[in-house]
């Protein structure tokens, strides 16, 4: 687990990624000096991702793959997992594309280790 967090957040532009349980607790981080800490972020992002699935209800859709919002200062991912989300807290739109590389190749990874 922690390799494939630790692979991520090696990907250029990845300030910031954490492992969040399913109610928004950290299970593990990794962070560049500087980035939002997760703590402050998980169980608000744990509503978001709650807040996004009851969308996709409405909208007749499966679930949510990924919930993407974008800020001034960087853009914050949202995955879920089984029991999980993974954050991930980017410098900008600019690294989007290396950031979903970089979590098709480490998402199996994860998923195994839960």
């Amino acid at each position: 687990m922690e390799e494939a967090l630790r692979e991520l957040k090696a990907v250029r532009g990845v300030l910031a990624v954490a492992l969040l349980s399913e109610d928004g607790f950290v299970v593990e981080e990794l962070k560049e000096e500087g980035a939002p800490e997760a703590d402050l972020l998980s169980a608000r992002a744990a509503t978001v991702l709650g807040t996004a699935k009851a969308l996709g209800q409405a909208l007749g859709q499966e679930g949510v793959e990924e919930v993407m919002v974008e800020y001034p200062e960087g853009t914050l991912l949202l995955v879920p997992l089984s029991g999980h989300h993974l954050l991930l807290f980017l410098d900008g739109m600019r690294s989007l594309g290396r950031a979903r590389l970089g979590l098709k190749k480490a998402l199996p990874k994860i998923e195994e280790a839960l």
